[in-house]
């Protein structure tokens, strides 16, 4: 499969997984619900994935603690330092904007490390989708005492983890790990510590079954989001792209929410998504 070609589908389930987290928090189930849907169904539909294709799990120590690193302090963690710095920023939109700018560290970064292909025009295309997403997200009337100003290195340290999930991913698939090995043992081990938190939190499952079928409906799409997101950052040219495209799924969203959930749709975030729109559109004819 062409990178594109993977990138797109992995742009048209990020914009599902949003949606889908959407209605899944309109019940007002604890947020650790939603981690659970985000790995355990992912996690089964790989492990299942691997049987059938008779993928190689067999992993070397070196491989299995690098595997580790990347499940447990890269995606388990820096998922929950976005959340937490998103419930103390004075402004969510603050936060996301600054965890999202990874977009840009990848992009730099891969050229060195892959020697991935990367032109100006191209980083040119990826800043405007980052600062195009900003004015979508950065809500002004939802400004609010910043209830503690470690919000600011819980974003950064999410934009660090999430930066070099993508790296790593591009490092063990492309060192020779299939796909969907990485991906088994990273939702597995993600399953594991989403569970340890559960039971240490004494967050009751039964809290999370009036919310069955719109998290099992998460969990399918981030299903499809994770296998195509880290598919086509295997192949890609550079990570980078591949990240923007995920950020630019933002504006998709937005045009979407109010036909769904009934949100405002303000003149501020039509000009942020035609921005976006515009940067992706830049982004796949310099690439």
């Amino acid at each position: 499969m062409y990178w594109l070609s993977a990138d797109l589908i992995m742009f048209t389930c990020s914009v599902g997984l949003y949606l889908s987290v959407r209605r899944a928090s309109l019940l007002k189930l604890p947020s650790q619900s939603n981690n659970l849907a985000m790995f355990v169904v992912p996690f089964l539909v790989f492990a299942v994935a691997s049987i059938l294709t008779h993928a190689k799990l067999a992993l070397s120590w070196w491989q299995f603690l690098q595997v580790l690193i990347t499940a447990v302090i890269l995606s388990y963690y820096g998922n929950a330092m976005s959340v937490r710095s998103i419930e103390l920023a004075p402004n969510a939109g603050y936060s996301l904007v600054l965890s999202k700018s990874y977009v840009v560290l990848t992009s730099i970064l891969a050229v060195p490390l892959f020697g991935a292909h990367l032109t100006a025009h191209a980083l040119l295309a990826i800043g405007l989708i980052v600062a195009c997403s900003a004015v979508i997200l950065v809500n002004p009337k939802r400004t609010h005492k910043t209830r503690s100003a470690a919000w600011i290195p819980l974003a950064f340290g999410s934009f660090l983890c999430w930066a070099f999930l993508s790296l790593m991913a591009k490092h063990l698939i492309s060192g020779g790990m299939p796909t969907i090995t990485f991906l088994v043992y990273v939702f597995g081990i993600g399953t594991l510590c989403v569970l340890v938190e559960i039971w240490q939190r004494r967050i009751p499952l039964t809290s999370i079954t009036p919310g069955l079928w719109p998290l099992l409906l998460v969990g399918v799409a981030a299903s499809g989001f994770n296998f195509f997101n880290f598919y086509a950052v295997s192949i890609a040219p550079n990570v980078g792209y591949v990240n923007a495209t995920n950020a630019a799924s933002i504006g998709a969203v937005t045009i979407l929410s109010p036909i769904f959930f009934k949100d405002e749709l303000t003149k501020q975030k039509v000009a942020g998504v035609f921005g976006v729109i515009t940067g992706l559109l830049l982004l796949l004819a310099w690439k």
